[in-house]
């Protein structure tokens, strides 16, 4: 029985742990965040961040986030 119990607490806190990480940045209230601004803030937690460019991009601070993944421990942003 206790076997059963400590596998549902690891069960429930790996997927607290993969859920808190899928949504990785925020847009401040009240302005849209760039991709610049998002790329900063995981790298600041500490992240490994690869871009992925959709067509020709300019600035990162005026470029639209298509996506953010996360596989491996890597985080990639899809921006454009």
């Amino acid at each position: 029985m206790n076997t059963f119990r400590i596998a549902g607490r690891a069960a429930v806190a790996l997927t607290a742990a993969v859920v808190g990480w899928s949504v990785p940045a925020q847009a401040a209230p009240g302005r849209p965040a760039n991709a610049e601004d998002v790329i900063n803030q995981l790298e600041d937690r500490g992240m490994r961040v690869v871009i992925d460019c959709q067509g020709p991009v300019g600035p990162l601070s005026e470029a639209d986030i298509f996506s953010v993944r996360l596989n491996a421990g890597v985080v990639y942003v899809t921006v454009g």
